[in-house]
């Protein structure tokens, strides 16, 4: 918790109306322009000169014979939701931090660029076999309720239980319960290995890019990407001792073959739905990896 806290000094804005330049060049393939703040529909009136067509009232103006058309206002604050996950699989890491704490770093970052431009902080915590939805709220309440709910997922983590049956499930149970929830043109922030995502995650993926802004953080760590240097070495999963010897070019290359194969075929997944994909190891500084892709920035004054 207090290192959480602590990412509060590192004095980061960010940019929820999404106007970054940083937004299109992420991963090379976000073609649209985030919505920003979302609008609601205020009222209907009589169609004027200058009036965007693409707003007009079809139902209003045939029943009432005059051509009519919608009017917006722009809402003062939009809802950010952050979806965390901390499975099994995400207590793992060779460098720094176990995924699971690069996550809620991440997380922990959003959340205070989201305070500090005004907005609302909700999100879906999940572990292997529960989701816990935290409710939109501003200020304090809103960090203070994340916070202590993440906190307490990260630490239940223990390296002993194994990936339950209901694992890949409890991602589609967020998903869903996110598109229950989320309100048009919110900007909804995904933090995960992703190592499941499968067509069915995607679905409901798509369905949620349908109305909002969604950006994809992807947690891994080196050595899901690369073998260790050639040599011999002990695994346990605390039940079974297992040793592999990691010298073979062939083991080496078709290791890091099957990493770049999955990355390819994710990135394609989210390309369809135009989801920026953000990439970060256990061995790199969130601070400045968040910042190098989403244009994060220093506040004046304040040193990082």
């Amino acid at each position: 918790m207090d290192e959480l806290v602590a990412l509060k000094g590192a004095g980061l804005e960010l940019d929820l109306r999404g106007k970054k330049k940083a937004m299109a060049a992420m991963a090379g393939m976000h073609r649209s322009s985030f919505r920003g703040r979302g609008i609601d529909f205020d009222e209907v009136r009589i169609y004027q000169p200058g009036d965007d067509v693409r707003n007009i009232d079809w139902r209003v103006t045939a029943r009432t014979g005059r051509t009519h058309t919608k009017l917006f206002r722009e809402e003062r604050e939009r809802p950010v939701y952050l979806v965390v996950d901390q499975r099994q699989p995400m207590f793992f890491g060779s460098q720094n931090a176990f995924k699971s704490v690069v996550a809620a770093r991440v997380a922990a970052s959003f959340a205070w660029a989201t305070r500090s431009h005004g907005d609302r902080i909700g999100g879906f915590l999940f572990t292997d076999n529960d989701v816990q939805e935290v409710r939109p709220k501003e200020g304090k309440r809103g960090i203070q309720n994340f916070f202590r709910m993440l906190v307490q997922y990260n630490q239940s983590l223990d390296g002993k239980s194994k990936p339950h049956r209901s694992s890949r499930q409890s991602f589609i149970n967020a998903l869903q319960g996110l598109n229950h929830v989320v309100r048009p043109g919110s900007l909804v922030v995904i933090i995960s290995d992703f190592l499941d995502y499968d067509d069915i995650t995607h679905q409901h993926m798509s369905l949620l890019c349908g109305h909002n802004d969604v950006i994809a953080i992807q947690i891994f760590d080196p050595m899901e990407k690369h073998l260790p240097a050639a040599g011999v070495y002990g695994f346990t999963d605390g039940q079974r001792n297992v040793r592999l010897n990691t010298a073979p070019h062939k083991l080496r290359k078709d290791y890091a073959l099957r990493f770049v194969e999955r990355q390819i075929t994710l990135k394609d997944q989210l390309t369809r739905v135009s989801v920026p994909l953000i990439e970060i190891s256990t061995a790199d500084s969130v601070t400045e990896r968040l910042r190098a892709t989403l244009g994060l920035r220093a506040a004046p004054g304040v040193r990082t």
